[in-house]
């Protein structure tokens, strides 16, 4: 594998979208700009709402864009600000124990803001923002304009800023994600935890997600030339009708041009017109596992004697179809599948995953030898399905929520459009585990509604629903095409469907849970540890080896998916608190292996394994006995203790050996053999007391890109370098040069120390107290001379802004001002802010007598950077408020606020059973990362890791 992702690496296929055009003068025919760096982060809403509903474009605290989000804190996407909360035993267990949602008000909502420049080229082009995913509910604003809104927590968001951008000119768009309500009953997260594109495009132009491509063979037989299907529409937003001409190119993995097709189409003005053309590749390479070979289709518009748009689109040339008694067919042939559901969360970043990271956990399933993954319970972010496409792995795309109402059918629209040219996609999931309605008459046809939406914008794939019902045919199981198995093996479920239903193919989209917690050998209720051996499936489920020897016997069952791949954040099972995730994976939640990857990589791949556990260090126990297994797809394994034969053992296919030794320090020894020949050695041995810290980076060499990752191993080991497997030390990290620490982790299921350490801006806040006012006829205006800087104001009456009362008469108008003395030290400060606690009605503020801004109606918190008006010495604040209502005017306080940069943190995490992990993050900047890691009386170790210079994909400033 480690071959393999340098080779991809080398070949440059980890740019993981298309390239956009180079930037140039004129501007390219589409540009999408990824939009994740210079955000401004802010936890709470103080404002209520965003938007006034009054009138349009007059956006109110963060949404305005005269407001100051200096004192914010700095962030990049992808974010996730529940993983950045502390656990608490009052939160939700389902959810990982973290301090959001209902009872934690507080911490469940939160607003983004961005600041951004258009260029004035920019004038006449359509202009998107889109959201690839922000848990949860996120109204978006741009320029003072609400432009869009989106209640789900999975699905992406299109909006069009065309009208309301301001090109050549500053703009400024402000998101508030309310994270309050779940979606599911497992962790996930809060916040824009995918990317952001600025999309722009001609007024004659592709349809988002148009784009189709597909391959066909003549009776689904994988010989010959292959058909290829091509699919686009082209939008007009102009108000007249528009000749454009569709052009597309297929090249073939290695770049060689094998197709090409030409469509004209007449664009009436304001609608989206369908093009469709077909042409033929002679002897393509197939996709598959074994072999992602991947083709370019590029799709290109042209309008006007010119080139208006084009985009390129990765595509395999492969055949699938589910049997219903040869199991799962790739390019025609039987295949079995070994899949494993997953979350999308990992150790130190939660939801909010690097692109790198996607590959080194799909890496890591296939060093398993897990050839498959179901996106479980929700659309996969797309660098989850680039990674499949090209790192090679099947994927049941999975729906949210099973409805058929027009709102669920577009959600289930955008992911159908979204992924369909994904290779890696092989069946489309419409829900999971539907309790209440799988059974029923309507949740029957609503599946088959769903199904006809999904096969009007997809006929090549066919439809499943992970259903947690044994021989049931009614309802949801009926209307689907594929029936998906939630568990349930045995003569009496899975053996009686399938002879009773003979036509329905089979697939295991939910098997085994069992549940481990890997280096633990004796099981702890206490800490909320089980043990790591292959002992402990749940009520409703099974052990590794129980559901895999069940499906190995019935081709007709196409293979399974293990729940899950990767422990998970939530669903603590069996235990509660203090345990905050799962046991379930074949990996812990950074990606270290427990045992049953050994298990699996000895049934699912061909190479010879041979794995013993558990570990031999029990000091203090001797002469205990201990249950010693092998995990290997050898015939006949001979265990040795000390070079003492403890017998030889045949092994059964599917199956493991076992012996009972008395516990003596020393070297467990284990030799495999093939058909009497040896083949393989391993052992472990009682090592020493814990010495030295090591750090092993995956990558040592990443790009200087602002989002490439190097994800480093950190382990405790003896003076002899043996990793120490019940080792626990608490470790400090500390990182020199352009970078940054993005999380940590130890896989520890009842850990409770911080995932992420942050650091928040220094906010010094001062009163602004002294406060005089005047009232003045309504018609006064704004040109007065009382509000320029020196005014003479000795004569007005004194009024206190600090409490809660109305400072204003009804239906009035007053001045207000206040001195503000700032010294030199104070114009240190990178940011300066006037902070307003509350204005109802309108008021414009003046500093010095240059305005800062007018306020809206029913403001709180409103919040303006002021640095580059104020001088030191004494500067005044001038005011003038009205109010058309009976209560009106400032109160809650007016402050200056000093902004500073943040203090440095400081990284630390204890090992788990001698292992623990870093993800260090790149900036823009190339250079060396230096990362320390120390631990009290242990030896530290330093790595140096190289940050290149590297093409990234094209930004917005």
């Amino acid at each position: 594998m480690a071959r393999l992702l340098v080779a991809l690496f080398a070949l440059g296929l980890f740019s993981l979208h298309a390239p956009a055009a180079e930037t140039s003068a004129a501007p390219s025919p589409r540009d999408r700009l990824l939009f994740d760096f210079g955000w401004k982060f802010h936890l709470g809403n103080e404002w209520d709402i965003g938007q006034r509903l009054d009138k349009s474009g007059s956006g109110r605290g963060p949404a305005n864009m005269a407001f100051s989000d200096a004192s914010w804190r700095p962030v990049n996407l992808p974010h996730d600000w529940a993983i950045e909360l502390p656990f608490d035993p009052r939160a939700d267990a389902s959810h990982g124990f973290r301090a959001v949602g209902e009872a934690f008000p507080d911490n469940s909502v939160a607003w983004y803001r961005r600041t951004f420049e258009l260029p004035a080229s920019d004038q006449g082009r359509r202009l998107w923002i889109e959201v690839d995913g922000a848990f949860r509910d996120s109204s978006v604003f741009v320029n003072g304009w609400i432009v869009g809104h989106n209640d789900s927590g999975y699905g992406g968001a299109r909006y069009d800023i065309t009208d309301v951008a301001r090109c050549g000119e500053k703009n400024v768009i402000a998101v508030l994600v309310d994270a309050t309500h779940p979606e599911g009953w497992f962790y996930e997260g809060a916040g824009i935890y995918r990317h952001v594109w600025l999309v722009k495009t001609d007024a004659v132009a592709l349809a988002p997600e148009s784009v189709f491509v597909y391959s066909e063979f003549p009776q689904n037989v994988p010989a010959g030339d292959a058909t290829i299907h091509l699919q686009a529409q082209v939008d007009n937003k102009l108000t007249t009708a528009a000749d454009a001409e569709v052009s597309w190119e297929i090249s073939s993995p290695d770049g060689k041009t094998v197709a090409s097709a030409k469509q004209s189409v007449n664009a009436s003005a304001g609608v989206a017109s369908d093009v469709r053309q077909t042409a033929a590749v002679a002897s393509p390479e197939l996709w598959s596992p074994e072999n992602p070979r991947l083709y370019h289709l590029t799709t290109t518009v042209s309008a006007g004697g010119k080139i208006v748009d084009q985009q390129t689109t990765e595509f395999g040339i492969r055949t699938i179809a589910f049997d219903a008694n040869r199991g799962f067919l790739l390019n025609g042939q039987p295949y079995v599948i070994k899949g494993t559901c997953n979350h999308q969360d990992h150790a130190g970043v939660g939801s909010a995953l690097p692109d790198r990271l996607q590959y080194f956990r799909i890496g890591k399933l296939k060093e398993m030898g897990s050839n498959a993954y179901r996106s479980s319970h929700n659309p996969p972010t797309p660098e989850v399905l680039e990674a499949c496409d090209r790192l090679g792995m099947l994927v049941i795309d999975e729906n949210r929520l099973l409805g058929s109402d027009a709102q669920h059918l577009q959600w289930l629209e955008d992911l159908v459009r979204r992924d369909r040219n994904h290779p890696s996609v092989v069946l489309w999931s419409l829900a999971n585990e539907e309790f209440n309605t799988q059974a029923t008459p309507a949740g029957g046809r609503a599946t088959a509604t769903m199904k006809v939406k999904v096969k009007l914008l997809d006929p090549t794939r066919q439809v499943t629903v992970n259903s947690d019902l044994g021989n049931v045919f009614e309802g949801i199981n009926s209307a689907v095409d594929v029936r998906g198995w939630s568990y349930h093996i045995g003569v009496n479920n899975m053996d009686a469907y399938h002879a009773a239903h003979p036509n329905q193919p089979n697939v295991g989209s939910e098997q085994g849970s069992t549940v481990s917690t890997r280096g633990i050998y004796e099981a702890d209720p206490v800490r909320g540890y089980v043990t790591a051996y292959d002992d402990n499936p749940q009520r409703w489920s099974n052990t590794a080896e129980e559901w895999w020897t069940f499906f190995d016997a019935r081709p007709w069952l196409s293979g399974g998916f293990i729940w899950t791949g990767f422990d998970y954040r939530g669903e603590p099972t069996p235990y509660g608190w203090p345990c905050v995730n799962s046991h379930f994976g074949v990996f812990d939640t950074c990606g270290f292996a427990k045992d049953n990857f050994w298990y699996y990589r000895a049934w699912w791949t061909k190479q010879p394994v041979l794995h013993l556990l558990p570990h031999w260090n029990w000091a203090g126990k001797e002469g205990r006995v201990i249950d010693v297994r092998a995990l290997s797809n050898c015939d006949e394994v001979e265990l040795f203790l000390n070079q003492k034969s403890l017998g030889r053992l045949t092994m059964k296919h599917d199956s493991e050996l076992k012996w009972k030794v008395p516990y003596t320090p020393g070297t467990l020894f284990a030799k495999g053999f093939k058909d009497g020949t040896l083949v393989i050695e391993t052992q472990i041995e009682t090592t020493g007391a814990a010495a030295a810290v090591h750090l092993t980076p995956d990558r040592a060499t990443i790009n200087a890109d602002g989002e490439d990752i190097s994800v480093i191993t950190v382990s405790v080991s003896d003076a002899q370098g043996r990793v120490v497997p019940v080792a626990n030390n608490a470790l400090s990290f500390t990182l020199d040069g352009p970078g940054r620490i993005m999380g940590v982790g130890n896989g520890d299921p009842s850990c409770h120390e911080p995932d992420k350490y942050v650091a928040h801006p220094v906010v010094i806040t001062q009163p602004i107290d002294g406060w005089k006012t005047k009232n003045v006829p309504v018609e006064h205006t704004e040109t007065q001379p009382e509000l320029a800087a020196n005014f003479d104001d000795s004569t007005w009456s004194n009024v206190d802004l600090s409490g809660d009362q109305d400072t204003l008469a009804p239906n009035s108008e007053a001045f207000l001002r206040a001195k503000l003395a700032v010294t030199e030290a104070d114009l240190n400060a990178p940011a300066l802010e006037l902070w307003f606690g509350k204005i109802i009605g309108k008021a414009t503020i003046y500093l010095n007598g240059v305005k800062v801004a007018d306020v809206s109606d029913g403001q709180s918190a409103s919040i303006f950077e002021v640095k580059s008006l104020i001088h030191s010495g004494e500067n005044s604040i001038a005011i003038l408020a009205r109010t058309r209502t009976p209560t009106g005017g400032l109160s809650h306080g007016v402050a200056w606020r000093k902004i500073n940069p943040p203090a440095p943190t400081h990284w630390s995490r204890s090992v788990f059973n001698g292992l623990a992990q870093i993800i260090v993050q790149s900036s823009k900047h190339a250079g060396e990362l230096k990362l320390t890691a120390s631990g009290s009386g242990l030896t530290a170790d330093t790595i140096v890791l190289k940050a290149s210079p590297a093409l990234s994909r094209p930004s917005v400033p």
